[in-house]
């Protein structure tokens, strides 16, 4: 993804704590399973500890990407990890750090352990640690929260073999048993194992990369699906594009490990200059049917009729937004894939390849102005959406002093209003500060907003945002990079707390 799901990855993407949260009547939310979730989460304060499993750090670059571990501590004490690096020969000495209260730690991965090209785990019994990675080079960057769990599939909806681009699948095993996978590649007329992709064997406490565009080859869109024979793994995508056949740029994919009947991705775009597109995988032996919703800002009782997908077992199908008249091409908008309960995967790509059109004409009086999607003229990103929703949010790793700013998406999924406020997670804040900082915004049922870094932050600090809500809402964000024409895309992580857990969002 070419950003920062977080979203989820992914991105924005493992494990969610099962919960029974405040949800609006008169709606009775699903438990949702600690076992088999699509997205990172943030442990709870009667945990023991937390383990993030930050997997990719090649990219398929002449040198090798600056590799960065970013630790964002929301809460009231200062917050102490060990950090365990892994390259080929196994793992190296740990690293102790601190992480301050309501602030961030960065950590150096090359730099700290002496190595290039390592996978790392943090391990924290701090609540409230928040872990992602981001790697970059001199033309281009990308962030993902790690996951907090291992799986026995992870799927990735859509990545890219055409020319110019790699796409290498990294199989990260920290654990003391050997594991052995199988990935499955799923194309637009069939789906195989390929033979050199069968029965690949990740040896305990190692590192495994796969060159996944030296098999599948030539291809604008393919999905994979990694299984495990034995033992389990950690599964992360990077794509670099060189700008031969469209912009340069990165995208990192953490692996999705659940399907789900409903994902909700809070913020896209389409208009001058941008090509987005849904990418929705059928995992099933059946044929089924889903629907892709998209729901302007401002616009959830006016939105235009949603898009049918009819998909094949184990295929998929692709709706390009930015070439759906029905699609709004100026402002935000918020996109939904549900089935009648037949389990999916969806990714949703976007690609910048030149700045925005001139801003829309002022709003009538009394009429909310519509928002330019950020000035960037170049980029790759990918998210792949939330099945879940939750009432406190953290997202993490905004750099204030990027332009354009950063902005976080919130989407309301439920049919009556919410409030959420809105904390930064900054040190440099004092009592007075912080509480200048805090804002509180309604979003309206089935609406969405868009929210930039308060102007209390101070400008080149890496800042969190605390997002709480009265009801569950979905959140994501998009990342630009000072100096760069560069971003990345995906998901904010969930906390799991006492007061708002993720719930199933509605229809799931």
């Amino acid at each position: 993804m070419k950003v920062v799901r977080f979203l989820f990855v992914a991105v924005v993407v493992a494990a969610v704590a099962a919960m029974v949260v405040w949800v609006p009547e008169p709606r009775e939310p699903s438990v949702v399973s600690l076992d088999r979730s699509a997205l990172p989460a943030a442990f709870d304060g009667d945990a023991v500890s937390g383990t993030w499993y930050c997997a990719a750090s090649r990219i398929g670059s002449p040198e090798p990407p600056r590799h960065r571990v970013i630790l964002t501590n929301a809460g009231p004490a200062v917050a102490t990890a060990r950090a365990t690096a892994y390259g080929p020969a196994g793992p190296l000495p740990a690293a102790e750090v601190e992480v301050p209260a309501n602030g961030s730690t960065t950590i150096d991965v090359q730099a700290t352990f002496g190595a290039p090209e390592l996978s790392v785990v943090v391990e924290s019994p701090a609540p409230g640690l928040v872990v992602e990675h981001r790697l970059n080079t001199d033309t281009e960057s990308d962030q993902v929260p790690c996951a907090t769990s291992t799986s026995d599939r992870w799927w990735f909806p859509a990545l890219n073999s055409a020319r110019g681009s790699t796409a290498l699948l990294t199989l990260f095993n920290p654990f003391p048993a050997d594991a052995g996978v199988d990935v499955e590649v799923v194309l637009d007329a069939s789906a195989r194992t390929p033979a050199e992709l069968s029965g690949i064997v990740v040896p305990a406490r190692s590192v495994e990369v796969v060159d996944l565009g030296a098999v599948v080859q030539r291809r604008d869109v393919f999905s994979v699906v990694v299984r495990s024979r034995s033992g389990r793994v950690v599964a992360e995508a990077t794509q670099r594009f060189d700008g031969t056949t469209g912009p340069l740029g990165l995208r990192m994919n953490l692996g999705v490990p659940a399907e789900s009947s409903r994902w909700t991705f809070a913020g896209g775009f389409t208009g001058d200059g941008v090509a987005e597109s849904v990418v929705v995988v059928n995992p099933t032996s059946e044929r089924i049917s889903a629907e892709v919703r998209v729901v302007p800002y401002g616009g959830a009782a006016t939105a235009p009729e949603p898009f049918v997908l009819d998909i094949p077992s184990l295929r998929y199908a692709i709706v390009d937004l930015s070439a759906e008249t029905r699609v709004p091409p100026v402002g935000y908008h918020a996109i939904t894939v549900a089935t009648d309960g037949a389990p999916v995967v969806a990714s949703v790509l976007t690609t910048i390849t030149g700045p925005p059109g001139p801003p829309p004409a002022p709003p009538a009086p009394g009429a909310a102005a519509t928002p330019q999607r950020p000035a960037l003229s170049s980029g790759l990103g990918i998210a792949t959406g939330a099945p879940v929703a939750a009432g406190d949010w953290l997202v993490p790793a905004l750099d204030a002093e990027a332009d354009p700013a950063p902005v976080v998406f919130v989407h309301n999924p439920f049919d009556v209003p919410t409030t959420i406020t809105v904390v930064p997670v900054e040190p440099g804040l004092d009592a007075a500060a912080l509480a200048g900082a805090t804002s509180t915004v309604e979003v309206a049922a089935g609406d969405s907003v868009a929210l930039t870094i308060p102007p209390a932050v101070a400008p080149g600090s890496l800042v969190g945002l605390r997002i709480t809500s009265m009801g569950p809402v979905v959140v994501e964000r998009f990342v630009s990079y000072p100096g760069e024409d560069e971003f990345a895309v995906g998901s904010a992580v969930p906390f799991r707390s006492d007061r708002s857990g993720p719930v199933a969002l509605p229809g799931a």
